[in-house]
Protein backbone atom coordinates (compact mmCIF):
# COMPACT_ATOMS: atom_id res chain seq x y z
CA UNK A 1 0.00 0.00 0.00
CA UNK A 2 1.70 3.44 -1.00
CA UNK A 3 1.56 6.23 1.26
CA UNK A 4 -1.25 8.44 1.55
CA UNK A 5 -0.32 12.12 3.02
CA UNK A 6 -2.48 15.08 3.67
CA UNK A 7 1.23 17.97 3.97
CA UNK A 8 0.05 19.55 0.52
CA UNK A 9 1.97 22.62 0.89
CA UNK A 10 5.56 20.98 1.53
CA UNK A 11 4.70 18.55 -0.84
CA UNK A 12 3.64 20.98 -3.54
CA UNK A 13 6.59 23.12 -3.00
CA UNK A 14 8.84 20.33 -3.13
CA UNK A 15 6.99 19.37 -6.84
CA UNK A 16 7.37 22.82 -7.96
CA UNK A 17 11.28 23.24 -6.92
CA UNK A 18 11.79 19.90 -9.38
CA UNK A 19 9.91 21.77 -11.68
CA UNK A 20 12.09 24.96 -11.27
CA UNK A 21 15.76 24.10 -10.73
CA UNK A 22 16.58 20.44 -11.67
CA UNK A 23 18.15 19.91 -14.75
CA UNK A 24 17.44 17.82 -17.96
CA UNK A 25 19.74 15.93 -18.67
CA UNK A 26 20.68 14.33 -22.16
CA UNK A 27 18.33 12.05 -23.93
CA UNK A 28 20.06 9.36 -25.35
CA UNK A 29 18.52 7.45 -28.05
CA UNK A 30 20.41 6.13 -31.86
CA UNK A 31 19.54 7.81 -34.89
CA UNK A 32 18.02 5.09 -37.48
CA UNK A 33 17.46 2.15 -34.83
CA UNK A 34 14.90 0.22 -33.05
CA UNK A 35 15.75 2.10 -29.64
CA UNK A 36 12.90 4.73 -30.35
CA UNK A 37 10.44 1.91 -30.90
CA UNK A 38 11.84 0.13 -27.41
CA UNK A 39 11.37 3.44 -25.77
CA UNK A 40 7.82 4.17 -26.90
CA UNK A 41 6.63 0.99 -25.54
CA UNK A 42 8.26 1.48 -22.30
CA UNK A 43 6.80 5.21 -22.01
CA UNK A 44 3.08 3.69 -22.99
CA UNK A 45 3.55 1.03 -20.51
CA UNK A 46 4.71 4.13 -17.83
CA UNK A 47 1.93 6.21 -18.68
CA UNK A 48 -0.69 3.22 -18.53
CA UNK A 49 0.34 2.83 -14.68
CA UNK A 50 -0.05 6.21 -13.12
CA UNK A 51 -1.60 6.23 -9.93
CA UNK A 52 -5.11 6.19 -9.49
CA UNK A 53 -6.59 9.88 -8.42
CA UNK A 54 -7.03 10.42 -5.16
CA UNK A 55 -9.90 13.09 -3.98
CA UNK A 56 -6.55 14.34 -1.63
CA UNK A 57 -3.52 12.76 -1.11
CA UNK A 58 0.00 12.06 -2.19
CA UNK A 59 1.30 8.69 -3.56
CA UNK A 60 4.95 7.71 -4.79
CA UNK A 61 6.47 4.80 -6.52
CA UNK A 62 8.85 3.58 -9.39
CA UNK A 63 10.18 1.63 -11.72
CA UNK A 64 13.24 -0.70 -12.61
CA UNK A 65 14.20 -1.67 -15.75
CA UNK A 66 16.85 -3.94 -17.27
CA UNK A 67 17.10 -3.50 -21.21
CA UNK A 68 19.70 -5.65 -23.52
CA UNK A 69 19.79 -4.85 -27.04
CA UNK A 70 21.53 -6.89 -29.79
CA UNK A 71 21.49 -4.99 -32.96
CA UNK A 72 23.28 -4.54 -36.79
CA UNK A 73 24.11 -1.29 -37.38
CA UNK A 74 23.78 -0.27 -41.02
CA UNK A 75 25.28 2.79 -41.23
CA UNK A 76 28.70 1.78 -39.90
CA UNK A 77 28.25 -1.58 -40.77
CA UNK A 78 28.92 -3.35 -37.75
CA UNK A 79 27.47 -5.56 -34.44
CA UNK A 80 26.48 -3.37 -31.45
CA UNK A 81 25.70 -4.61 -27.63
CA UNK A 82 23.95 -2.28 -25.21
CA UNK A 83 22.84 -3.26 -21.69
CA UNK A 84 20.38 -0.33 -20.52
CA UNK A 85 19.58 -0.19 -16.44
CA UNK A 86 16.87 2.21 -15.19
CA UNK A 87 15.61 3.45 -12.42
CA UNK A 88 12.28 5.90 -12.53
CA UNK A 89 11.19 7.36 -9.14
CA UNK A 90 7.51 9.39 -9.18
CA UNK A 91 5.34 11.52 -6.68
CA UNK A 92 1.98 12.34 -7.35
CA UNK A 93 -0.01 14.77 -5.48
CA UNK A 94 -4.17 15.29 -6.07
CA UNK A 95 -6.43 17.70 -4.17
CA UNK A 96 -9.87 17.57 -4.94
CA UNK A 97 -8.94 16.76 -8.55
CA UNK A 98 -8.82 20.67 -8.90
CA UNK A 99 -5.05 20.78 -8.09
CA UNK A 100 -2.51 17.87 -9.92
CA UNK A 101 1.17 17.57 -9.54
CA UNK A 102 3.25 15.11 -10.97
CA UNK A 103 7.34 14.35 -10.82
CA UNK A 104 9.03 11.70 -12.61
CA UNK A 105 12.92 11.23 -12.75
CA UNK A 106 15.30 8.77 -14.29
CA UNK A 107 18.94 7.35 -13.82
CA UNK A 108 20.13 6.14 -16.51
CA UNK A 109 23.00 3.57 -17.06
CA UNK A 110 23.75 1.99 -20.80
CA UNK A 111 26.67 -0.23 -20.76
CA UNK A 112 27.75 -0.87 -24.01
CA UNK A 113 30.48 -3.77 -24.97
CA UNK A 114 33.93 -2.31 -25.99
CA UNK A 115 33.58 -0.10 -28.48
CA UNK A 116 30.00 0.09 -29.60
CA UNK A 117 28.64 3.32 -28.24
CA UNK A 118 28.24 5.08 -31.52
CA UNK A 119 27.80 8.74 -29.54
CA UNK A 120 31.08 8.89 -27.92
CA UNK A 121 34.36 6.87 -27.57
CA UNK A 122 33.27 6.21 -23.52
CA UNK A 123 32.13 2.53 -23.64
CA UNK A 124 29.67 3.74 -20.86
CA UNK A 125 27.04 6.24 -20.01
CA UNK A 126 25.45 8.00 -17.13
CA UNK A 127 22.45 10.16 -17.38
CA UNK A 128 20.01 11.25 -14.70
CA UNK A 129 17.27 13.42 -15.82
CA UNK A 130 14.00 14.64 -15.06
CA UNK A 131 11.31 13.36 -17.70
CA UNK A 132 8.06 14.58 -16.71
CA UNK A 133 7.01 17.78 -14.12
CA UNK A 134 3.62 19.19 -14.16
CA UNK A 135 1.18 21.18 -12.57
CA UNK A 136 -2.41 20.82 -13.43
CA UNK A 137 -5.63 22.96 -13.06
CA UNK A 138 -9.31 21.54 -13.58
CA UNK A 139 -11.86 24.52 -13.41
CA UNK A 140 -14.60 22.39 -14.27
CA UNK A 141 -13.61 20.34 -11.87
CA UNK A 142 -13.76 23.41 -8.87
CA UNK A 143 -16.88 24.57 -10.48
CA UNK A 144 -18.44 20.81 -10.22
CA UNK A 145 -17.66 20.91 -6.68
CA UNK A 146 -18.51 24.59 -5.89
CA UNK A 147 -21.97 24.46 -7.46
CA UNK A 148 -22.60 20.45 -7.08
CA UNK A 149 -24.00 20.91 -11.13
CA UNK A 150 -21.87 19.50 -14.00
CA UNK A 151 -20.56 22.98 -15.56
CA UNK A 152 -21.25 23.75 -19.60
CA UNK A 153 -17.95 23.43 -19.92
CA UNK A 154 -14.47 21.93 -19.21
CA UNK A 155 -11.22 23.90 -18.67
CA UNK A 156 -7.79 22.46 -17.87
CA UNK A 157 -4.79 24.21 -17.77
CA UNK A 158 -1.50 22.20 -17.56
CA UNK A 159 2.24 23.54 -17.13
CA UNK A 160 5.44 21.99 -17.36
CA UNK A 161 7.34 18.82 -18.56
CA UNK A 162 4.75 16.67 -20.17
CA UNK A 163 3.92 14.63 -23.16
CA UNK A 164 3.13 16.16 -25.80
CA UNK A 165 0.67 14.86 -29.05
CA UNK A 166 -1.22 16.22 -31.96
CA UNK A 167 -3.54 14.27 -34.14
CA UNK A 168 -2.53 10.78 -34.15
CA UNK A 169 0.77 11.41 -33.08
CA UNK A 170 2.45 11.46 -36.97
CA UNK A 171 3.38 15.22 -36.28
CA UNK A 172 3.78 15.49 -33.09
CA UNK A 173 4.83 12.71 -30.28
CA UNK A 174 7.24 13.94 -28.01
CA UNK A 175 8.15 15.39 -24.53
CA UNK A 176 7.50 19.28 -23.92
CA UNK A 177 8.53 22.21 -21.47
CA UNK A 178 4.86 23.77 -22.18
CA UNK A 179 2.02 25.04 -21.33
CA UNK A 180 -1.18 23.24 -22.67
CA UNK A 181 -4.77 24.31 -22.64
CA UNK A 182 -8.08 21.92 -23.00
CA UNK A 183 -11.64 22.98 -23.61
CA UNK A 184 -14.56 20.97 -23.67
CA UNK A 185 -17.68 22.30 -24.33
CA UNK A 186 -20.64 19.99 -25.56
CA UNK A 187 -19.23 17.45 -28.59
CA UNK A 188 -16.60 19.57 -29.17
CA UNK A 189 -12.92 19.36 -27.94
CA UNK A 190 -10.62 22.09 -28.16
CA UNK A 191 -6.66 21.80 -27.24
CA UNK A 192 -4.14 24.41 -27.92
CA UNK A 193 -0.23 24.22 -26.22
CA UNK A 194 3.08 26.46 -26.60
CA UNK A 195 6.17 24.70 -25.27
CA UNK A 196 9.95 24.31 -26.50
CA UNK A 197 12.01 20.70 -27.24
CA UNK A 198 14.27 19.66 -23.88
CA UNK A 199 17.98 20.49 -24.60
CA UNK A 200 19.86 17.50 -25.85
CA UNK A 201 16.96 15.72 -27.58
CA UNK A 202 17.80 14.24 -30.72
CA UNK A 203 17.30 16.21 -33.49
CA UNK A 204 14.70 15.80 -36.72
CA UNK A 205 18.08 17.27 -38.63
CA UNK A 206 20.62 14.74 -38.37
CA UNK A 207 23.64 16.66 -40.04
CA UNK A 208 26.52 15.82 -37.51
CA UNK A 209 26.62 20.13 -36.47
CA UNK A 210 22.70 19.42 -34.50
CA UNK A 211 22.16 15.69 -34.62
CA UNK A 212 22.57 15.80 -30.85
CA UNK A 213 21.00 19.05 -30.12
CA UNK A 214 17.95 20.81 -31.20
CA UNK A 215 16.21 24.32 -29.64
CA UNK A 216 12.80 24.58 -30.72
CA UNK A 217 9.70 26.57 -30.01
CA UNK A 218 6.75 24.68 -30.85
CA UNK A 219 2.67 25.66 -31.05
CA UNK A 220 -0.34 24.49 -31.92
CA UNK A 221 -3.94 24.05 -31.20
CA UNK A 222 -6.31 21.06 -32.59
CA UNK A 223 -10.33 20.55 -32.60
CA UNK A 224 -11.87 17.26 -32.00
CA UNK A 225 -15.84 16.13 -32.69
CA UNK A 226 -17.08 13.71 -30.62
CA UNK A 227 -20.91 14.19 -32.14
CA UNK A 228 -21.06 10.80 -33.87
CA UNK A 229 -21.69 7.44 -32.58
CA UNK A 230 -18.06 5.88 -34.40
CA UNK A 231 -16.26 8.33 -35.59
CA UNK A 232 -14.10 11.29 -34.04
CA UNK A 233 -12.98 13.73 -36.45
CA UNK A 234 -10.10 16.23 -36.07
CA UNK A 235 -8.72 18.96 -37.47
CA UNK A 236 -5.03 20.64 -36.08
CA UNK A 237 -2.44 23.22 -37.28
CA UNK A 238 1.01 23.31 -35.60
CA UNK A 239 4.26 25.54 -36.39
CA UNK A 240 7.70 24.68 -35.44
CA UNK A 241 10.43 27.58 -35.16
CA UNK A 242 13.85 26.49 -35.55
CA UNK A 243 16.30 28.16 -32.62
CA UNK A 244 19.35 25.75 -32.82
CA UNK A 245 22.88 26.45 -32.71
CA UNK A 246 25.17 23.97 -34.55
CA UNK A 247 28.35 23.28 -33.15
CA UNK A 248 30.60 23.69 -34.83
CA UNK A 249 29.58 26.51 -36.87
CA UNK A 250 30.53 26.68 -40.39
CA UNK A 251 30.76 29.30 -42.92
CA UNK A 252 29.86 27.49 -45.73
CA UNK A 253 26.01 26.20 -44.57
CA UNK A 254 23.49 27.33 -42.27
CA UNK A 255 20.58 25.50 -40.28
CA UNK A 256 17.21 26.30 -39.71
CA UNK A 257 13.93 24.13 -40.80
CA UNK A 258 11.18 26.27 -39.23
CA UNK A 259 7.82 24.14 -40.41
CA UNK A 260 4.67 24.12 -40.18
CA UNK A 261 1.82 21.65 -40.40
CA UNK A 262 -2.29 21.53 -41.54
CA UNK A 263 -3.71 17.94 -40.47
CA UNK A 264 -6.97 16.38 -41.29
CA UNK A 265 -8.05 13.03 -39.80
CA UNK A 266 -10.74 10.96 -38.20
CA UNK A 267 -10.69 7.85 -35.37
CA UNK A 268 -13.58 4.97 -34.97
CA UNK A 269 -14.88 2.24 -35.88
CA UNK A 270 -16.27 1.22 -39.41
CA UNK A 271 -18.65 -1.61 -40.48
CA UNK A 272 -18.46 -3.07 -37.45
CA UNK A 273 -18.01 -1.93 -33.70
CA UNK A 274 -14.55 -4.46 -33.69
CA UNK A 275 -12.96 -2.89 -36.99
CA UNK A 276 -11.15 0.10 -35.90
CA UNK A 277 -9.84 2.68 -37.88
CA UNK A 278 -7.32 5.70 -38.15
CA UNK A 279 -7.04 8.28 -40.67
CA UNK A 280 -4.66 11.27 -41.06
CA UNK A 281 -3.62 13.78 -43.96
CA UNK A 282 -1.29 16.01 -43.34
CA UNK A 283 0.54 18.97 -45.22
CA UNK A 284 3.83 20.31 -44.77
CA UNK A 285 5.03 23.99 -45.49
CA UNK A 286 7.55 26.27 -44.52
CA UNK A 287 11.34 27.74 -45.10
CA UNK A 288 15.04 25.86 -44.80
CA UNK A 289 18.47 26.08 -45.77
CA UNK A 290 19.32 24.01 -47.95
CA UNK A 291 22.76 21.97 -48.32
CA UNK A 292 25.08 24.58 -48.96
CA UNK A 293 22.96 27.56 -48.69
CA UNK A 294 24.20 30.43 -46.10
CA UNK A 295 21.59 33.03 -47.99
CA UNK A 296 18.84 31.88 -48.62
CA UNK A 297 16.07 29.74 -47.92
CA UNK A 298 14.09 27.77 -49.68
CA UNK A 299 10.41 26.51 -49.58
CA UNK A 300 9.46 23.16 -47.72
CA UNK A 301 6.04 21.71 -49.60
CA UNK A 302 5.79 18.40 -48.01
CA UNK A 303 2.74 15.97 -46.99
CA UNK A 304 1.85 12.74 -45.39
CA UNK A 305 -1.03 10.13 -44.89
CA UNK A 306 -1.68 7.50 -42.74
CA UNK A 307 -4.03 5.10 -42.70
CA UNK A 308 -4.69 2.04 -40.11
CA UNK A 309 -7.30 -1.02 -40.35
CA UNK A 310 -7.55 -2.94 -36.64
CA UNK A 311 -9.88 -6.31 -36.63
CA UNK A 312 -10.61 -7.76 -32.91
CA UNK A 313 -12.03 -10.91 -33.18
CA UNK A 314 -14.40 -11.32 -30.30
CA UNK A 315 -13.30 -15.25 -29.51
CA UNK A 316 -10.83 -17.10 -27.58
CA UNK A 317 -7.10 -15.86 -27.57
CA UNK A 318 -8.49 -12.59 -28.65
CA UNK A 319 -6.53 -12.53 -31.86
CA UNK A 320 -5.97 -9.44 -33.50
CA UNK A 321 -5.11 -8.46 -37.06
CA UNK A 322 -3.86 -5.05 -38.57
CA UNK A 323 -3.00 -3.14 -41.61
CA UNK A 324 -1.42 0.12 -41.89
CA UNK A 325 -0.30 2.43 -44.84
CA UNK A 326 2.44 5.38 -44.59
CA UNK A 327 3.57 7.68 -47.19
CA UNK A 328 5.68 10.90 -46.40
CA UNK A 329 6.51 12.57 -49.17
CA UNK A 330 10.17 12.61 -50.68
CA UNK A 331 12.29 14.93 -52.95
CA UNK A 332 14.34 13.79 -55.93
CA UNK A 333 17.35 15.71 -56.08
CA UNK A 334 18.06 14.76 -52.23
CA UNK A 335 21.36 12.70 -52.77
CA UNK A 336 22.11 11.14 -49.44
CA UNK A 337 19.66 12.19 -46.82
CA UNK A 338 15.85 12.64 -46.88
CA UNK A 339 16.16 13.62 -43.07
CA UNK A 340 19.47 16.05 -43.23
CA UNK A 341 20.72 19.64 -44.14
CA UNK A 342 23.68 17.94 -45.37
CA UNK A 343 23.82 16.47 -47.84
CA UNK A 344 20.19 16.85 -48.57
CA UNK A 345 17.39 19.17 -50.64
CA UNK A 346 19.85 20.92 -53.40
CA UNK A 347 19.94 24.96 -53.34
CA UNK A 348 17.45 26.73 -55.25
CA UNK A 349 14.10 24.30 -55.26
CA UNK A 350 11.61 23.58 -53.27
CA UNK A 351 12.38 20.51 -50.43
CA UNK A 352 9.62 18.16 -50.73
CA UNK A 353 10.36 15.84 -47.91
CA UNK A 354 8.07 15.56 -45.03
CA UNK A 355 9.86 15.69 -41.39
CA UNK A 356 7.77 16.56 -38.86
CA UNK A 357 8.34 15.26 -34.75
CA UNK A 358 5.48 12.24 -34.56
CA UNK A 359 6.17 8.66 -34.01
CA UNK A 360 5.26 5.80 -35.93
CA UNK A 361 6.64 1.60 -35.39
CA UNK A 362 8.71 0.92 -38.70
CA UNK A 363 10.14 -2.08 -37.83
CA UNK A 364 12.75 -2.30 -35.50
CA UNK A 365 15.86 -3.34 -37.47
CA UNK A 366 15.14 -0.74 -40.19
CA UNK A 367 13.57 1.62 -38.82
CA UNK A 368 13.47 4.38 -41.36
CA UNK A 369 11.49 7.65 -40.93
CA UNK A 370 8.61 7.98 -43.40
CA UNK A 371 10.08 10.68 -45.79
CA UNK A 372 10.05 9.57 -49.24
CA UNK A 373 8.92 6.07 -48.46
CA UNK A 374 5.54 4.06 -49.01
CA UNK A 375 5.65 2.13 -46.25
CA UNK A 376 2.90 -1.18 -45.99
CA UNK A 377 2.91 -3.15 -42.65
CA UNK A 378 0.61 -6.11 -41.86
CA UNK A 379 0.40 -7.57 -38.40
CA UNK A 380 -1.20 -10.24 -36.22
CA UNK A 381 -1.30 -11.05 -32.61
CA UNK A 382 -3.16 -13.27 -29.87
CA UNK A 383 -3.12 -14.26 -26.67
CA UNK A 384 -2.41 -17.89 -26.79
CA UNK A 385 -2.57 -18.97 -23.19
CA UNK A 386 -4.94 -16.94 -21.53
CA UNK A 387 -7.02 -20.40 -19.83
CA UNK A 388 -3.54 -20.13 -17.96
CA UNK A 389 -3.73 -17.43 -14.75
CA UNK A 390 -0.09 -16.92 -14.99
CA UNK A 391 -0.08 -16.70 -19.01
CA UNK A 392 -3.33 -14.66 -19.35
CA UNK A 393 -1.77 -11.72 -20.22
CA UNK A 394 0.72 -13.19 -22.52
CA UNK A 395 0.49 -12.07 -25.98
CA UNK A 396 2.55 -13.39 -28.88
CA UNK A 397 2.51 -10.91 -32.59
CA UNK A 398 4.58 -10.64 -35.65
CA UNK A 399 5.02 -7.53 -38.47
CA UNK A 400 5.58 -7.65 -41.79
CA UNK A 401 6.80 -4.40 -43.37
CA UNK A 402 7.34 -3.57 -47.31
CA UNK A 403 9.15 -0.14 -47.96
CA UNK A 404 8.94 1.42 -51.32
CA UNK A 405 10.86 4.96 -52.23
CA UNK A 406 8.05 7.56 -53.43
CA UNK A 407 10.80 9.30 -55.52
CA UNK A 408 14.62 8.34 -56.67
CA UNK A 409 15.93 10.86 -54.11
CA UNK A 410 17.03 10.07 -50.74
CA UNK A 411 15.39 7.77 -47.62
CA UNK A 412 16.69 8.52 -44.23
CA UNK A 413 18.91 5.70 -44.44
CA UNK A 414 21.93 7.41 -45.82
CA UNK A 415 23.20 3.71 -47.33
CA UNK A 416 20.11 3.38 -49.49
CA UNK A 417 21.43 5.65 -52.31
CA UNK A 418 20.61 3.54 -55.60
CA UNK A 419 18.41 4.90 -57.88
CA UNK A 420 16.15 2.10 -57.58
CA UNK A 421 12.98 2.49 -55.32
CA UNK A 422 12.62 -1.00 -53.95
CA UNK A 423 13.85 -0.59 -50.46
CA UNK A 424 13.29 -3.98 -48.75
CA UNK A 425 11.36 -5.83 -46.23
CA UNK A 426 11.36 -6.43 -42.67
CA UNK A 427 9.61 -9.39 -40.40
CA UNK A 428 9.00 -8.65 -36.58
CA UNK A 429 8.29 -11.22 -33.93
CA UNK A 430 7.35 -10.22 -30.28
CA UNK A 431 6.50 -11.32 -26.92
CA UNK A 432 5.11 -9.01 -24.64
CA UNK A 433 4.21 -10.57 -20.55
CA UNK A 434 2.15 -8.78 -18.27
CA UNK A 435 3.64 -11.28 -15.09
CA UNK A 436 2.31 -9.61 -12.31
CA UNK A 437 0.02 -6.25 -12.06
CA UNK A 438 4.04 -4.92 -11.21
CA UNK A 439 6.43 -7.15 -13.33
CA UNK A 440 6.32 -7.51 -17.24
CA UNK A 441 8.77 -9.21 -19.64
CA UNK A 442 9.11 -8.13 -23.50
CA UNK A 443 11.37 -9.36 -26.36
CA UNK A 444 11.36 -8.80 -29.88
CA UNK A 445 13.61 -9.64 -32.88
CA UNK A 446 13.66 -8.35 -36.44
CA UNK A 447 15.62 -8.81 -39.67
CA UNK A 448 15.41 -6.14 -42.70
CA UNK A 449 16.32 -7.59 -45.74
CA UNK A 450 17.91 -4.28 -47.58
CA UNK A 451 16.68 -4.79 -51.79
CA UNK A 452 17.60 -3.10 -54.29
CA UNK A 453 17.89 0.51 -53.22
CA UNK A 454 21.27 -0.58 -51.54
CA UNK A 455 24.56 -1.33 -52.34
CA UNK A 456 24.86 -3.67 -49.54
CA UNK A 457 22.37 -6.43 -49.07
CA UNK A 458 23.10 -8.04 -46.23
CA UNK A 459 20.37 -8.87 -43.56
CA UNK A 460 20.05 -6.54 -40.76
CA UNK A 461 19.00 -7.58 -37.22
CA UNK A 462 17.48 -6.30 -34.27
CA UNK A 463 16.99 -7.99 -31.13
CA UNK A 464 15.85 -6.59 -27.04
CA UNK A 465 14.48 -7.84 -24.15
CA UNK A 466 13.87 -6.14 -21.17
CA UNK A 467 12.31 -6.61 -17.73
CA UNK A 468 10.07 -3.91 -15.68
CA UNK A 469 9.17 -4.01 -12.19
CA UNK A 470 7.02 -1.28 -10.24
CA UNK A 471 6.95 -0.28 -6.79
Amino acid sequence: MKPVLHHHTLVSGLVLVCLIVLPAGRLTGQDASGLAVYEEQLRLRLDEQLPEVREVGYDAGGWFSFALFNYDDGSASKHRMLRQYQLRAWARVNIRGVHQFYVRGLLDWEDWNSGDNPDTPHDDEFFQRIERAWYQFDLGQMLRQQTGKAPPFGLKLKVGRAYARIGTALVLSMPLDLIQLDVSAGDWDVKGFLGTTIRHRSNIDRSFAVSEDQERCLWGIEVAYNGLDRHRPFAYFMSNYDRTTPDPRSATQRYDYTSHYIGLGSVGTILSPNLRYSAEIVGEYGKTFSDGAVDRQDRICAMAIDVMLEYLFKTKTSPRLSFEYLFGSGDNDRSVSAVSTVGGNQAGTTDHAFNAFGFRDTGIAFSPDIANLHTYILGASFFPLEDHDLFRRLEVGTKAFFYHKATNGAISDTTGTNSSRWVGWEWDVYCDWRITSDLTWTIRYGAFQPRSAFSDRSCRQFLYTAVSYSF
